[in-house]
């Protein structure tokens, strides 16, 4: 995929600027605006649920989503434009470039879901033995303590009520015809800081198909599935909740075959990542706390 707008070289970034949360790269800015159209193109759309809910319910939901958007300050919106790039290329390379291995296809949620539910991307894991074969993406790009310790409160509250993740418009005309809530799904929450999205940005948008399946961010990503999916079964296990733990077991069987596969990629750019350590900070801190 290349795209027909100048060949983009990311410029160095000064400190004042990695750190305004206002501040949008040049070669990001270009890339949200092609991400916002694949989504336009990919993302569930809502309106096809008429027959699943009812006209005046999705209506209400449309206009929720745009009530929240008109809500965001300048601050959400440059986050939104980093986060989008990241959505879209996790979309495309979990399945295009096998980011998650082999037997991963992927999913755009409609903004409902990523607004109300904080599901991004929907990933589907290829086994027809499979109870509960999804599972629902966050993708975050924020290195505040504050967003992150939320996003991860809100799953572990999903675990105490045996709720798990929800999408509440869902469909996969590749796998069926189911249209409607999918619920059980296990929810996790993925992503890197905003430097490491410069060149993927640029990547991307040069078409660099060979350095997008090589990019070592894959296995940052994996990291932080496994991380979460082997803390968050230990967690349903210490609550009694073994029906949940299985799911979560079934998940962990997959990915450990794609994570030895990827484990000689070099991540060393990625030791200092301040989302990365946010988000590990915020598992150990939650996970060690008694219910």
């Amino acid at each position: 995929m290349s795209f027909e707008s100048p060949t983009f070289r990311p410029k160095l970034v000064s400190e004042s600027e990695s750190r305004n949360p206002e501040y949008i790269h040049p070669v990001v800015a270009q890339a949200a605006l092609e991400a916002n159209k694949i989504k336009k193109a990919d993302a569930i759309d809502p309106r096809l649920f008429v027959s699943v809910y009812g006209e005046h319910a999705i209506e209400r939901d449309l206009k929720y989503v745009e009530e929240r958007k008109r809500g965001f300050d300048s601050e959400d919106s440059a986050h939104k434009k980093w986060a989008s790039v990241l959505e879209v290329v996790f979309y495309q390379h979990a399945e295009q470039s096998n980011w998650l291995g082999e037997n991963t296809h992927t999913i755009l949620a409609s903004e409902v879901d990523d607004i109300a539910n904080g599901i991004d991307v929907a990933v589907r894991l290829n086994e027809s033995d499979r109870a509960f074969p999804y599972l629902g993406m966050g993708i975050d790009v924020t290195y505040g303590t504050t967003k992150i310790r939320e996003k991860v409160k809100n799953i572990f509250d999903e675990i105490d009520k045996g709720q798990l993740g929800k999408m509440h418009y869902f469909m996969d005309p590749e796998f069926d015809q189911f249209k409607g809530e999918l619920s059980k799904i296990p929810h996790l929450v993925v992503g890197v800081e905003r430097s490491h999205i410069i060149e993927l940005s640029r990547q991307w948008l040069d078409g660099e198909k060979k350095a997008l399946a090589n990019n070592p961010i894959q296995l940052v990503i994996l990291r932080e599935i496994m991380k979460q999916l082997k803390l968050f079964r230990r967690y349903a296990k210490d609550i009694g909740r073994k029906d949940i733990a299985d799911i979560y077991s079934a998940d962990i069987e997959v990915f450990e075959p794609v994570l030895r596969d990827k484990q000689k990629m070099d991540i060393r750019n990625y030791e200092n990542d301040r989302v990365v350590s946010a988000l590990w900070d915020a598992l150990n801190e939650r996970a060690s706390q008694k219910k």
